[in-house]
């Protein structure tokens, strides 16, 4: 059973600009977020950015790569639409996405769906999916998260944090946000959709959603999830010296931590 503990209504942008600072998980700690008080730390950052909220605390991973890039599977560019690619962890496998709603037309989805390894951990972004039928922000979401929480084998029961509903007309027509933060058993999901209608022509939704096992959930949002938000929208564009795949140096030794000099994937210097 689900048992709602917060519920705001929000006039946001969709995506707004935020810009990085040097702190990582530890300055962070004490942060606040701006839309829930249920949640604190890098979560309430991660919460307000991924609905629209500018941060200027984001972890300092937010603008490079820090993770070991997967070669053989980077860069990632989705079969639908050329405009949805990325750089892919080591541990990690990218899926083109589908439509899980039961509204989407076939074919018109531009999503993908990063799993990783052992299945505990999944970040899921659909640019687009136009979708037809008796459709709605909250069922799209919902379908969202059951099929996510599915996929890691979620047991136990849950408990939405946050949550948030806004209807507006847009510059198109009608547009509808839903987004929740639900404690599922021994996971975390972070969900958001928007849906946008053009009266007389079409409809569609975008949509982030993240799972992770709560005692990783800070982690991997400061090492995965927002470097992966901020590769789609040109933070983390280049790799940095450290986990580009180049011996930079001529040492023989490449990237961390293979070339002991590096201090990490997001070193920028392999000689040093």
């Amino acid at each position: 059973m689900v048992t709602l503990r917060r519920w705001a209504t929000l006039s946001l942008a969709v995506v707004a600009a935020a810009c990085g600072d040097d702190d990582g998980v530890e300055p962070l700690a004490s942060a606040t977020s701006q839309l829930c008080s249920e949640v604190s730390g890098v979560e309430a950052v991660y919460w307000d950015l991924i609905n629209g909220v500018p941060r200027g605390d984001l972890p300092s991973t937010a603008f490079t790569i820090p993770f070991t890039i997967d070669f053989t599977q980077s860069p990632y560019s989705n079969s639908t639409s050329l405009l949805l690619g990325f750089m892919v962890p080591q541990g990690w496998t990218v899926f083109d996405a589908v439509d899980v709603s039961g509204f989407g037309i076939p074919g018109t989805a531009a999503g993908a769906d990063l799993i990783r390894a052992d299945r505990r951990a999944v970040w899921r972004y659909m640019l687009n999916a136009q979708v037809t039928g008796g459709f709605t922000s909250a069922g799209i979401l919902d379908a969202e998260i059951n099929t996510t929480t599915n996929l890691v084998g979620s047991s136990g029961p849950s408990t939405v944090e946050c949550e948030f509903s806004l209807q507006r007309t847009g510059i198109v027509g009608p547009e509808s946000i839903t987004a929740k933060l639900v404690r599922a058993g021994d996971f975390t999901i972070f969900a958001r959709t928007h849906v946008i209608i053009v009266q007389g022509v079409s409809a569609s939704y975008s949509s982030f959603i993240s799972v992770a096992p709560t005692a990783e959930s800070g982690q991997l949002i400061t090492d995965i999830y927002v470097p992966m938000i901020t590769q789609l929208y040109g933070g983390g564009s280049e790799p940095a010296a450290c986990a580009d795949g180049v011996d930079n140096d001529g040492d023989t030794a490449i990237d961390f931590p293979s070339d002991t000099q590096c201090s990490s994937p997001g070193d920028d210097d392999e000689s040093t």
